[in-house]
């Protein structure tokens, strides 16, 4: 058994209050912050790579609604095939 798993068999058995605590230490502690930080430096060199190759789009300001409810669309779909 991982250790992941261990702790998540641990917490189930700790009460509502107690599981906060225990995500709230988590979440501040420099470890996760240093993979947060990691993960979006990640996401901004590819972000950055994408529009140094060209990979990106324009939208124009009369458009940028309907992209949106496009976007809505799309992600009340995907829920809704998830089952989510």
């Amino acid at each position: 058994m991982s250790a992941v798993e261990k702790i998540k068999l641990a917490a189930a058995d700790l009460s509502p209050d107690e599981q906060y605590e225990l995500f709230r230490w988590w979440t501040e502690s420099g470890g996760f912050r240093q993979r947060q930080l990691a993960a979006l430096q990640r996401e901004i060199a590819a972000g950055i790579d994408d529009l140094d190759n060209g990979r990106f789009a324009t939208y124009a300001e009369s458009n940028v609604m309907q992209f949106a409810e496009e976007i809505g669309r799309s992600g009340r779909k995907r829920l809704k095939k998830s089952g989510a």
